[in-house]
């Protein structure tokens, strides 16, 4: 969420302390542990995808070269700018949007104490100046549960076991078992949103158990925000880790940060729910487009 202290777009000066700079310089080339991996020449055409045009090929260690071309126009707000932008631009993760969610998150998290933060209009990056804050998102505590599964799921038993399953994915994130938490919330987010769907069918074809299908008809139907549908797909994604082919092959592991997101859009998809309880009229029935996929 935006801060209501935001200033337009068109007059953000960029200046960016030495720390952030480190910190931006490692986003850019990511680790072998991330999905955002870019190797040298790739750096290359980061940068002149950005507008840097003088920007050829990078001496000596990636994020060494990285950091020395950042610092080397630090004084140069338009530059810095189009490399924020350029991080969260969906041309930059053709076919792994996935991957530009979490690099924007965890942009958005690194600007925050500069007071600055990548939005979207008409589906290209913005960015926004805002109050600086100590307390940046992957600092604050995960998103609350203020409703129980019992105000959203119909039948009771079937609430008691999603809950039980919470309360499982929760005792793996605490005990740094972030692939395990994952999966587990990935199949509660299945599950609430397949029982309220069930619950809310009236006619024509009842609604699939399948996930993508699922969070399509929860954005259809205006039971979630845009945001939180956008992160249900990053979740929907990461549950496929179940299957450890597909994780090795990806050479993906995830992380705390990860699991916070995952938990989050569980959390926030319960509470939003609960607060939609009931649904109004327009809400009612299954959507006749969905997909069994």
């Amino acid at each position: 969420m935006t801060s209501t202290t935001e200033r337009p777009s068109d007059d953000v000066t960029v200046e960016l302390d030495d720390n952030v700079l480190d910190r931006l310089a490692g986003l850019i080339c990511g680790d072998d542990g991330t999905r955002h991996y870019r190797t040298a020449s790739e750096i290359t055409r980061f940068f002149n995808a950005a507008g840097w045009r003088r920007v050829k090929d990078l001496d000596g260690g990636r994020y060494r070269a990285v950091l020395e071309t950042l610092r080397g126009r630090r004084r140069d707000s338009e530059a810095l700018k189009a490399i924020l932008l350029r991080l969260a631009d969906p041309r930059e993760y053709l076919d792994d949007d996935e991957t530009r969610v979490l690099v924007t998150q965890e942009l958005n998290e690194l600007l925050a104490v500069e007071g600055y933060q990548v939005i979207y209009k008409s589906g290209r990056p913005v960015l926004i100046a805002q109050t600086p804050t100590m307390n940046r998102p992957a600092m604050q505590a995960p998103v609350q549960l203020t409703a129980s599964l019992a105000d959203v799921v119909s039948d009771v038993a079937f609430g008691e076991q999603l809950k039980a399953r919470l309360d499982e994915a929760q005792a793996c994130w605490r005990s740094g078992a972030p692939t395990a938490a994952i999966i587990m919330l990935g199949s509660i987010l299945e599950g609430v949103l397949y029982d309220v769907a069930l619950s809310q069918h009236s006619d024509g074809p009842a609604p699939t158990d399948h996930l993508q299908s699922l969070i399509n008809l929860a954005q259809a139907k205006g039971w979630l925000p845009k945001d939180v549908v956008d992160y249900a797909h990053v979740l929907r994604n990461h549950r496929n880790l179940v299957h450890p082919k597909k994780q090795f092959t990806e050479g993906y592991s995830p992380k705390d940060s990860t699991v916070r997101i995952a938990w989050n859009v569980v959390v926030a998809t319960i509470n939003d729910l609960a607060a939609l309880k009931p649904f109004s009229a327009g809400t009612t029935g299954a959507d006749d487009n969905i997909q069994n996929q």
